[in-house]
Order: structure tokens, then C-alpha cells, then sequence
């Protein structure tokens, strides 16, 4: 009678097969928000962007960002090099204001259909972090 009956410890010896992973181990981007350009009270520089970055809400946090590149994606209508999304690189150049706004500047310049949007963050390059001691006074 005890033939019949499966053992609890085969059960457990048996091997699962996992299937292989489809996406990217990491991400290697920060999400930003384009907020808007660089203004005063009466001009705006188009070619300066403002982008607030998701875990930054200080000045000196900035400083781990600056010289990164970021990437603006947006789909278009037309097919060009078998795809129909598009990328506009740009740069982070330095902090803005106190809360954690970072000023980045673009190959071209964004469209302002892209305020509020999302701007990826890229993690790279990665520099020495002992250059940007005086970040934030």
C-alpha cells in the first residue's frame, strides 16, 4: 500500500525549469520630468531645458547627475530606419534652484509638446566623484 503513494521528498527533489529572462537585467536610466525651459520673467532660453529627477530634491544631490546624458523618446508618425521612434539627446549641465531642478541642454531643441513628459536620466558616463567636491554651495 505505502507503494502507491508518491514520497514528499521526490516532490521536492524535482527541478523547476525556469524560462529566460525576456528584458533587461537593471535599468540603467532615471526617470525626469521636462518641467520647462530656463526663463526670466520676459525670455526663455529654449536651448537651456529644466528637468526635475526623480529622488532629487536638493541641490547637492544634482551633483551626481551633471555631465550625464539624457534622452528625450517620442513616437512620430513616419517610419524612418525601420522604426517609428525617435530620440533627442542632450546633456545635464548643472543645478538649478535649490530643489533638486537640473538644467540639461539638448542636441536640438525639445518642442514644448514635451513639457511634463518623461526624460530618461542615463547613468552614464560615470566620472570620478571626488571632481565635484563644491557641489551645491
Amino acid at each position: 500500500m505505502s507503494e502507491n503513494k508518491a514520497n514528499p521528498a521526490d516532490k521536492a527533489s524535482k527541478k523547476i525549469h525556469k524560462t529566460p529572462r525576456k528584458s533587461a537585467p537593471c535599468r540603467l536610466w532615471v526617470k525626469s520630468v521636462f518641467t520647462g525651459f530656463r526663463r526670466s520673467k520676459e525670455t526663455q532660453n529654449e536651448n537651456q531645458v529644466l528637468l526635475k529627477i526623480q529622488g532629487v530634491n536638493d541641490s547637492k544631490s544634482t551633483a551626481f547627475y551633471w555631465g550625464k546624458r539624457c534622452a528625450y523618446i517620442y513616437k512620430a508618425h513616419t517610419t524612418k530606419n525601420n522604426t517609428k521612434y525617435r530620440c533627442i539627446w542632450g546633456r545635464v549641465s548643472r543645478a538649478h534652484g535649490s530643489n533638486g531642478l537640473v538644467i540639461a541642454q539638448f542636441r536640438k531643441n525639445l518642442p514644448p509638446r514635451a513639457m511634463g513628459a518623461t526624460v530618461r536620466v542615463f547613468l552614464y558616463p560615470h566620472r570620478f566623484q571626488g571632481q565635484y567636491q563644491g557641489a551645491g554651495k
